[in-house]
């Protein structure tokens, strides 16, 4: 297995595939750390659009300073979705939740 590493801007994504080695309950999951500028403006909209997405609420999400620590199970393949996809969805969340947000601070 191998490393997934993402740059979208300044949001900086690297996940260990290698889900073999990771596992709670039973379940192997990938542990993601994603690196985000400004992460506290973003959170509370984040966190409650995850918990109301199917999928994503499946994540195990902590913030910890600028970085979302993300177990993700690989149940959630079940969805339909793969776990490169998955974590693009999150990524382009965060973008878009930050871009709404810089316009609206603009406006302002």
């Amino acid at each position: 297995m191998s490393t997934l590493i993402r740059d979208e801007g300044d949001t900086h994504v690297e996940c260990d595939m290698d889900y073999s080695k990771y596992v709670i309950n039973g379940i192997n999951y990938v542990p993601c750390i994603i690196r985000i500028n400004e992460l506290g403006k973003v959170m509370d909209i984040l966190m409650s659009y995850v918990r109301g997405d199917h999928v994503l609420s499946q994540l195990m999400i902590n913030a910890v300073g600028d970085e979302l620590r993300i177990e993700m199970p690989i149940t959630i393949m079940s969805s339909g979705k793969s776990l490169g996809e998955v974590i693009n969805e999150l990524i382009y969340l965060i973008i878009g939740i930050r871009h709404c947000l810089h316009s609206i601070e603009v406006k302002h």
